[in-house]
């Protein structure tokens, strides 16, 4: 079995690029990779070809032979900044594409027709990237022989560059339009003038379903012939929202309770007699600092050292949080709680740094009452860590489920991350949820330096009532500039989970368990070692994109992370090929 998975691996790898730029071409997002060019070269039009497309996007071109110029559309992949003038008319000021990808594309709107972006079929575009180019951006710094600088000698002349994108409809009728200035000199204050040098996100969800995008330019320089300053400007990464599918992919893998050496250390029942504890933990909670359910919880439910040392997969073998009724959530109740204290530290190490077990198991049955088979039966709880156990830090977290709440509901977890509670553990299926400390570096708080994410001592959970009156932690801390639906980090949603819960009621923690560090990125089931299994689920993901149903978290290998699934992360995946994490010997 071992051998023909290999061979299977050795026959794909030359197969797998070519996969991946001809599915590339059937994304619905517009990155221009999947455009071949040579280095330090751009396309023009110069083949008369009237355009070119890049996923199901088409970019209009007009080249003129007669005098070797051209509008429209071109694309480029040249690296140089510093070259002034029209020779860099090809050249982003930037030196690479949006998220520091090879290629992009420049628009010229000289003249007629001007640069317009048709998509196959009338849909909303999330929006998309711009900058300027080189020829641009240095004739507003200092002039040239047509261009004035911007500011003036004196720096106070009142200059503007700006880009307008217009959408139409199936029907061609204007559906509205979005400005971005690219170049603004109109402050009081000379020092806050600026012209853009980065790529900047514009979004275009106003303009509504668009067939197609058309773009001009307009300036505070003009003279008898019309604008003076050069009009061009760099695009990248246009993003339609049926890419989405309204991210709801979270799927990153639960880390396993057990595993059976004699099964290539995949996950095993914990009643299985050749199961061990996974050797990925170096380390489980030592002490429960405080306790403090909600009313009403069932004493038998109620001893919080459950929850301390290894975790048994046992359904008895827990401490429950206790949920809130609608009543007691109008009455301002605070949900239940438990702080639990770690003799050695949680430390930021590459990957998961830690997994909390609750007792959520998978439904396998389809109810009117809100279950649904294959989904999971969870009680979520938010998750926030400590060095000094007064000041905390909450995991960043996103519930996009919709449905309204009821005992039975159950939840699909591509739709949950960053809380308690996401992954089974039950039934024979012994698997947490896995957090990593690198997403709260930037809170304030670790910033400061009350909360030292390589001393993380205490560790607290706090139920979720599942009524929806409770939100997610906006991820407030993610680059807006990266994929996808950014509108989902910055806007708290309902959290819903199985509710009202009685008896064993809320989260019902087991355990929570200390990893040791992950070196290999590339071991995505996390069982020690880079192998077929790795690459399987890699195969399965390959060429997706965050929001798409094969999506997943653990195979974007590459850094910095991009939410797309390829070929870099597989050069990653192939650089580490069949390394063996340390503690696994």
């Amino acid at each position: 079995m071992a051998s023909g998975r290999l061979m299977k691996f050795e026959n794909l790898v030359c197969l797998i690029a070519v996969l991946t730029i001809v599915s590339t071409a059937n994304a619905d997002i517009a990155t221009f990779e999947d455009l071949a060019l040579p280095p330090e070269s751009y396309w023009n039009g110069s083949d008369e070809s009237g355009g070119f497309a890049s996923s199901s996007a088409y970019f209009n071109n007009n080249y003129n032979s007669a005098w070797g110029s051209w509008d429209g559309f071109s694309y480029s992949n040249i690296t140089d900044t510093t070259t002034a003038g029209m020779a860099a008319q090809y050249n982003a000021i930037t030196g690479a594409g949006q998220g520091n990808s090879a290629n992009y594309a420049i628009g010229y709107a000289g003249w007629a027709p001007l640069p317009t972006i048709t998509l196959d079929t009338a849909d909303v575009v999330e929006g998309l990237y711009v900058t300027n180019n080189n020829y641009v951006c240095y004739a507003m710094l200092g002039g040239d022989a047509f261009a004035k600088k911007f500011g003036g000698d004196s720096g106070n002349d009142p200059d503007w560059f700006m880009l307008t994108i217009t959408g139409k409809d199936v029907d061609g009728v204007v559906t509205g339009t979005v400005d971005l200035y690219l170049a603004d000199y109109r402050f009081a204050d000379n020092s806050a003038d600026y012209i853009v040098n980065t790529w900047q996100y514009v979004d275009l969800t106003s303009l509504g379903a668009v067939k197609s995008l058309e773009f001009s330019l307009s300036s505070s320089d003009v003279g008898d012939w019309g604008m003076n300053t050069p009009a061009y400007f760099a695009l990248d990464t246009l993003m339609r929202k049926s890419a989405f599918v309204y991210a709801e992919t979270y799927t990153e893998a639960g880390v396993n309770g057990y595993i059976n050496p004699d099964n290539n250390w995949q996950h095993a029942d914990p009643q299985d007699p050749n199961a061990v504890i996974n050797p990925i933990f170096r380390g489980w909670a030592t002490e429960i600092v405080s306790y403090q359910p909600a009313p009403g919880l069932d004493p038998q439910w109620t001893d919080p050292n459950m929850a301390l040392g290894p975790v048994t997969g046992s359904n008895v073998d827990i401490v429950s949080l206790g949920d809130l009724s609608q009543q007691q959530i109008g009455q301002g109740m605070s949900p239940g709680q438990i702080t639990l204290y770690f003799d050695e530290p949680i430390r930021q190490g590459k990957g998961y740094d830690f997994v909390v077990f609750e007792n959520g198991f998978v439904s396998d049955a389809n109810w009117s009452t809100g279950s649904i088979a294959g989904q999971m039966l969870a009680e979520l709880g938010y998750v926030e860590v400590s060095s000094n156990g007064n000041d905390f830090v909450r995991f960043p977290a996103v519930s996009l489920t919709g449905e309204a709440a009821s005992v039975y509901v159950t939840i699909e977890i591509s739709k949950i991350y960053n809380l308690a509670g996401k992954h089974p553990n039950a039934y024979g299926i012994c698997t947490g949820t896995p957090f990593d400390l690198k997403e709260i570096a930037e809170d304030p708080k670790v910033v400061s330096g009350l909360v030292d994410v390589n001393d993380i001592r205490y560790v607290r959970i706090v139920d979720i009532p599942g009524s929806g009156d409770f939100t997610d932690a906006a991820m407030l801390n993610i680059d807006p500039g990266t994929w996808p639906a950014w509108d989902f980090y910055q806007n708290n949603h309902p959290v819903y989970d199985a509710w009202v819960t009685y008896g064993s009621g809320g989260l019902d923690l087991e355990a929570i368990g200390v990893l040791k560090e992950q070196k290999y990125s590339a071991d995505i089931d996390l069982n020690g070692v880079v192998d077929v299994f790795d690459f399987e689920l890699f195969i399965s993901a390959l060429d997706s994109h965050f929001g798409q149903p094969n999506w997943i978290a653990g195979c974007d290998l590459a850094e910095p992370k991009d939410l797309v699934i390829d070929l870099a992360d597989f050069a990653i995946l192939v650089a580490q090929w069949l390394k063996t994490e340390q503690w696994r010997y």
